[in-house]
C-alpha cells in the first residue's frame, strides 16, 4: 500500500507524515522526494509512506497519481507559505513564491481525487486528538488500543521541541553546511520547524501589498482569496 502524503509548505505536512509513520507501525518503510522517485519499484505487501510538497519530476507525480492507494492533503492559505518561507527558511520572495506556486496547484488536482482525505491547516487538525483516529480510518490502518492517543502525544508540540532540541545529539542527522540547518531522515524534522507559533494570517505582517497581490495574481485560477 502506498500512502502519499502531499501538503503545501508550513501545512503541518510533516506532523501528517510522522502521524501516518507511527499509525502504519515499524513495518512501514518511508520516502520524501522533490524530484525522481522509482513508485514502480516499491517492494509489494509493504506500506509506503511518501512525503512530498512539488514534485518537479514528472514521471514520478504520475506514478503517484496512478498508484498512491490513500492520499493526504494538507493545505494553507499559500499567502501564509509563501510567508513562511521567507521567515523560517529565508527564501527570498520570487523563490518562495515559485515554491508554494508548484506545491498548491498539485496539492488543488489531488484535493479533488476520491482516495484523498484534505485537512486545511486553518482547522488547527494538529491540535486535535481525534485526526490520529481519522487519519488512519482512511488510510485503512489498524490502531492498537490506546496507540491514537500515544501518537498524538508524541506530536504535541513540546514533544516535537524537545525532539528537535536532541537532534545535534542523534545519529544519522543530516546538516546542511550552508544554512546549519539539521535534518532527522527519519522524522523530517528540521531545526527550522523550532519555535513554529502556527499563527494564521502571518502574511499580514509579513508580505508587503505587492507582495500580497503578486500572491493573488499567481494563483488566482486556483484558489479563492478571503
Amino acid at each position: 500500500m502506498i500512502i502519499w502524503c502531499l501538503g503545501l509548505y508550513a501545512s503541518a505536512s510533516t506532523w501528517v507524515f510522522n502521524a501516518a509513520r507511527e499509525a502504519a507501525g515499524p513495518g512501514a518503510r518511508t520516502h520524501f522526494s522533490s524530484g525522481q522517485l522509482n513508485v514502480a519499484a516499491f517492494a509489494p505487501g509493504v506500506t509506503h509512506i511518501v512525503k512530498t510538497h512539488e514534485v518537479d519530476d514528472r514521471a514520478t507525480a504520475d506514478a503517484l497519481k496512478t498508484w498512491a492507494d490513500r492520499i493526504i492533503v494538507t493545505i494553507r492559505d499559500p499567502r501564509d507559505a509563501v510567508a513562511s518561507l521567507m521567515q523560517y527558511h529565508g527564501h527570498e520572495f520570487e523563490r518562495a513564491l515559485a515554491h508554494v506556486n508548484s506545491a498548491f496547484r498539485l496539492c488543488a488536482v489531488m484535493a479533488a481525487d476520491q482516495r484523498s482525505l484534505v485537512l486545511p491547516y486553518e482547522t488547527k487538525f494538529f491540535e486535535a486528538p481525534e485526526t490520529i483516529s481519522t487519519l488512519a480510518a482512511h488510510c485503512g490502518l489498524a490502531l492498537a488500543s490506546g496507540q491514537a492517543g500515544r501518537v498524538f502525544d508524541g506530536l504535541r508540540r513540546e514533544a516535537v521541541e524537545s525532539h528537535i532540541a536532541s537532534l545535534p545529539t542523534l545519529p544519522g542527522v543530516l546538516m546542511d553546511r550552508n544554512s546549519g540547518d539539521m535534518l532527522d531522515p527519519k522524522t523530517h524534522w528540521h531545526t527550522h520547524h523550532k519555535g513554529r507559533t502556527g499563527e494564521i494570517g502571518r502574511w499580514k505582517t509579513i508580505l508587503s501589498p505587492a507582495q500580497m497581490q503578486a500572491v493573488q495574481a499567481r494563483l488566482r485560477d486556483c484558489c479563492r482569496f478571503g
